[in-house]
């Protein structure tokens, strides 16, 4: 029989807390590891992986000109998405326990409070952006970079014999962090706190020399990053956006100084509320579909009671008694300033983490010290049985709530896949110089007009030696003409295309079983249409379409292998031939569709067979599919109309049924 206080002495193994923590961050964010793939701007950093180091870093030197993130992390992973998502956890693992440690050092009387406070940390409900695992990667490695400074510079005061070898360490991790990415650079200006704390002693004259000599190197890196990060790269690279955001911030005050400090106070208000209180429910109930009824949020809730109780099992929250007079006011005011000091950068540029949207990216530093805040409020007012209930109820809602993330993002990966490998079937390869205009994004995870500029370049193998891009995707707010022949000119940073409305190709992405279409005349009135859609087909022009069999299929290691052909595979391809009007294999893809039992799941997707039996002279099958098109969505009768008029001007017609299908259909004469 098994000895539980045996078992659970498991817990005291200096490997246990690392392994556990490693366990619960793979079940929550990999538990469909195999079904995750790339998002949002993701995108971006996959086609640069592709790019020259010299472009990388021209196009990256506005801002942080330093990608060495991605390049490190690609030697290693290559571009599977698999790969990334890994080293992604892998790193937010390193740092959250090299944070705990650091902590420890300082509170030791609190050691298993702390063990807590980083299992929290790693799947905190406010940041819900692990499965973007490329774009978050590099902030990850910030996260680490930082904790390994503070690790190394508490090691440095409570081990002074090693203090020569970490200090100097814990000045590199500081300079490879700030030059990372900014998003810890708030948190540097709490090190003479932290010093003072690890070094104390009762000589306050003594402690506090020993402080500003110890701070000192820190803050000469720091100055020395807001000159590179403030003046010396937008100057170089006349990249001022980021300066002018500060500017306009620090205008404000002049100009209206009360008024810009309540805008700035309620701003701030707002993210403490919501980072420290509100997080923990809304990582639940704001999400869009979740209900009980849905097996995912059963799945969600199974696994982060699980975990949370398997925890809470092993670790306790009683405390041994340990020399040291830390108190939970000194946790909550570490918190309270990290809170403010990590959250600073983002309120300096106009942002609130609160917003919603994709805002919940800035909480990755400020929840640090939220979270050093909701534990101190439980030291302080909560009993320790309690506070180990109160802590697993949080870990069962943040583990949850990540988990359902998780599933929505793998749904998003697979609208992705479907939407790239259509466009590939209905056009393997596409003309230099080629805009796809569309009125959607891929998938709701592609958000930005950029990322699905990035995705498609990957997905037709682009090649650039002078950031010239050969394709870009386009939505309806860009600023050209919806009219033929008018140039498109984008730019991207260091990046470019250069294009002209007639030569595009105008796609329509459909759910609910249609699907993709790239869109011409034959598709003209089509019911789906929403504001104004149907001006994008007299510029799609399908000679930009390079129909060649032998064409490069999507990189697998990316898009994965060729997904099961169902009907939208033979409707592509069907579509295909009729633009290369090939009528015999329009109708030979048809039957083999029929033959695996597939049909149309929208009514349109009938048009090129109506077309090709009429053209092949069988006008009574046409007539037929007609009959079943219009059966499948109602809507499509002036469609079908215009089809049945354009298809009478076939030198072989048969008036007679063409007169047929004009009374179903009730077409008029004009």
């Amino acid at each position: 029989m098994i000895n539980v206080a045996q078992l659970k002495k498991i817990s005291e193994k200096p490997w246990f807390y690392p392994v556990a923590l490693l366990l619960i961050g793979f079940i929550t964010y990999c538990y469909v590891l195999t079904s995750l793939g790339y998002y949002w701007a993701d995108w971006e950093i996959v086609m640069f992986m592709k790019l020259n180091p010299a472009l990388q870093f021209d196009f990256y030197a506005h801002d942080r000109p330093f990608p060495w993130t991605y390049q490190l992390i690609y030697a290693l992973v290559g571009s599977n998405p698999i790969g990334w998502h890994v080293v992604a956890l892998l790193i937010r693992w390193a740092g959250t326990l090299l944070f705990v440690q650091s902590l420890t050092l300082l509170w030791p009387r609190y050691k298993n409070h702390l063990l807590w406070l980083g299992v929290l940390l790693l799947v905190y409900p406010g940041f819900l952006q692990q499965s973007q695992s490329a774009t978050k990667a590099r902030h990850f490695m910030t996260f680490l970079l930082f904790a390994l400074s503070v690790y190394l510079m508490a090691l440095a005061i409570k081990r002074p014999r090693w203090a020569r070898l970490f200090f100097p360490l814990s000045w590199l991790a500081t300079f490879a962090h700030l030059f990372t990415t900014e998003y810890f650079a708030g948190l540097e200006l709490m090190r003479p706190v932290l010093l003072w704390m690890l070094i104390g002693g009762d000589d306050k004259k003594v402690l506090l020399r020993r402080v500003v000599i110890n701070s000192l190197p820190y803050f000469l890196i720091l100055i020395f990053y807001f000159w590179a990060r403030l003046i010396y790269f937008p100057v170089i690279f006349q990249t001022m956006s980021r300066v002018r955001e500060i500017n306009s911030v620090l205008g404000g005050f002049q100009e209206n100084p009360v008024g810009s400090l309540l805008v700035f106070l309620n701003r701030a208000l707002f993210d403490l509320i919501y980072l420290t209180v509100q997080t923990w429910v809304n990582g639940i109930i704001n999400f869009e579909g979740f209900t009980f009824e849905n097996r995912a949020a059963w799945l969600a809730f199974g696994l982060g009671i699980l975990l949370a109780a398997v925890f809470a099992f092993f670790h306790n929250t009683n405390e041994n008694e340990t020399a040291g007079s830390s108190s939970p006011a000194s946790v909550f005011i570490i918190g309270f300033l990290a809170f403010i000091l990590g959250a600073l950068p983002i309120w300096v540029i106009n942002e609130q983490i609160s917003a919603g949207a994709w805002n919940d990216r800035f909480a990755l530093t400020p929840m640090l010290g939220a979270c050093l805040m909701v534990l101190a409020l439980l030291l302080w007012l909560v009993r320790p049985a309690g506070q180990k209930f109160i802590l697993s109820v949080l870990l069962a809602f943040s583990i949850a709530a990540q988990v359902w993330v998780v599933n929505v993002y793998r749904r998003d990966w697979r609208t992705q896949l479907d939407y790239y490998w259509q466009l590939h079937w209905r056009a393997p390869a596409l003309k230099t110089g080629t805009a796809l205009l569309s009125f959607e994004q891929p998938s709701p995870s592609v958000t930005h007009y950029s990322d699905a500029g990035f995705a498609l370049n990957v997905l037709y193998h682009y090649q650039t030696e002078d950031g010239l891009l050969p394709y870009w995707y386009f939505i309806r707010r860009f600023h050209f003409h919806y009219v033929p022949d008018d140039p498109i000119a984008y730019e991207l940073r260091t990046l470019q295309f250069r294009g002209n409305t007639s030569q595009a190709i105008a796609v329509l992405h459909q759910t609910g079983g249609a699907c993709l279409r790239v869109l011409d005349t034959v598709y003209a009135s089509d019911p789906l249409y929403i504001d104004g859609q149907d001006i994008l087909i007299p510029l799609s022009n399908l000679s930009q379409i390079v129909p060649d069999p032998s064409a490069r299929p999507p990189d697998p290691d990316i898009f994965g292998p060729e997904p099961e052909r169902t009907w939208c595979y033979y409707f592509q391809k069907a579509d295909l031939a009729r633009q290369q009007q090939d009528w015999d294999a329009v109708i030979n893809l048809y039957k083999q569709a029929q033959q695996k039992g597939f049909t149309p799941g929208y009514g349109a997707e009938y048009i090129p067979l109506i077309e090709a039996y009429a053209q092949t002279g069988n006008w009574q099958k046409a007539y037929d599919l007609t009959l079943a098109a219009e059966g499948v969505n109602s809507g499509l009768k002036k469609m079908l109309c215009a089809n049945w008029s354009r298809l009478s001007e076939i030198p072989s017609a048969d008036p007679g049924v063409i007169e047929q299908a004009r009374q179903s259909l009730s077409c008029s004469d004009d």
